[in-house]
């Protein structure tokens, strides 16, 4: 049953992720998304004991948070910037294998270049790379229901990044 709910929770937040993400194209709008989708995913993780995740997503609660102020208020935060990369550590703690460094790698991907740019393509191009791995991070702790969103993401971050270098 925890499977079910986790899934159900997993598949709603990620439906809210993809809806902001195709229906904004300004990064404070689609972080608002981002805080919506990763509380849902924190529930989510509990349910499936994947507390890799858990940490992962409280951690990117707060980072998102910290975003959406930094860039609201168009201030520079290097320290905060290290003291999370060093928080995402903390999945570590609870080191399941080859699950964890996916989990790792994927926020790895989605969070360098929300911090560091405001260009949304940019943006993109690691958020595409964030959702491969995220596929295989899902399949691992078997949260299937997320997984046709990420595929929807790739389908449609693929056509907006083929878009912008057509434009260039």
């Amino acid at each position: 049953m925890d499977i079910i709910i986790g899934n159900i929770l997993s598949f709603l937040g990620g439906s809210i992720d993809f809806i902001f993400n195709i229906k904004y194209n300004e990064k404070l709008k689609i972080l608002k998304g981002n805080l919506i989708s990763s509380t849902l995913a924190s529930i989510a993780f509990l349910f499936l004991k994947a507390y890799d995740g858990f940490i992962n997503s409280i951690v990117t609660l707060l980072r998102l948070i910290t975003i959406y102020l930094k860039d609201k208020y168009n201030k520079k935060c290097n320290l905060l910037f290290i003291g999370f990369i060093l928080l995402y550590t903390l999945v570590f703690l609870n080191y399941s294998g080859i699950q964890t460094i996916v989990l790792f790698l994927s926020t790895m991907c989605i969070f360098i270049p929300k911090w560091m740019f405001k260009n949304m393509q940019i943006i993109r191009v690691g958020e595409l790379l964030a959702n491969v791995l995220a596929i295989v991070y899902n399949i691992m702790i078997f949260n299937y229901a997320v997984i046709i969103i990420k595929i929807f993401n790739i389908f449609l971050l693929s056509i907006a990044i083929i878009k912008w270098i057509k434009k260039k």
